[in-house]
């Protein structure tokens, strides 16, 4: 009886120290939760950010705000190194919208027009891959779109390199003609 009784009183030593740790270990996870709400609330309340794809997104619109889109756009390339951030398209759409907003407070006798509406144009297909219902982000391809048309009979930039009418295979040893 004396075993069972000492088997039965580690027993809930043990059961007592793993609900001790997992207290702690969850309390700590929510303290670092709320911390993370905190800045997103208000990422201009502090100095540094944390390294997480929704505090590099909120921090992100607050320097849009504040007229700072490079820093914005270093923020959202951030979040885009979470692969499994859920809000990935809406992060590419961020990033083209900031890009395509350069874009159009420029001449179009600026250089830099046509490689900001390249990559907005980018950041709206990489957002409706992953989104597709995203409709907001196609309204805005279709506005990139006008200004910078992607015609292939306009731009020679399209042109396919032509296959001669005979085709060889090759092997180390030989060569076969084809018809």
């Amino acid at each position: 009886m004396s075993k069972v009784l000492s088997f039965v009183h580690w027993m809930l030593i043990f059961v007592i120290i793993a609900s001790v740790v997992w207290l702690i270990s969850t309390a700590a996870l929510g303290w670092q939760q709320e911390q993370l709400n905190r800045y997103i609330a208000d990422p201009s309340l502090h100095e540094a950010t944390p390294d997480n794809p929704r505090a590099y997104s909120a921090k992100a619109a607050q320097l849009v705000k504040d007229m700072e889109t490079e820093k914005a756009l270093e923020n959202l390339t951030l979040a885009l190194g979470f692969s499994n951030y859920q809000a990935l398209p809406e992060v590419y759409y961020n990033r083209g919208n900031i890009n395509l907003r350069k874009a159009l407070s420029m001449s179009s006798a600026d250089g830099r027009l046509l490689p900001l509406i390249e990559l907005a144009k980018q950041d709206y297909r990489s957002a409706l891959q992953l989104n597709a219902d995203l409709w907001e982000a196609r309204y805005n391809l279709e506005v990139a779109l006008r200004i910078v048309p992607e015609d292939p009979d306009l731009e020679s930039d399209f042109e396919k390199n032509e296959i001669s009418s005979q085709r060889s295979i090759e092997s180390k040893a030989f060569k076969i003609d084809l018809p």
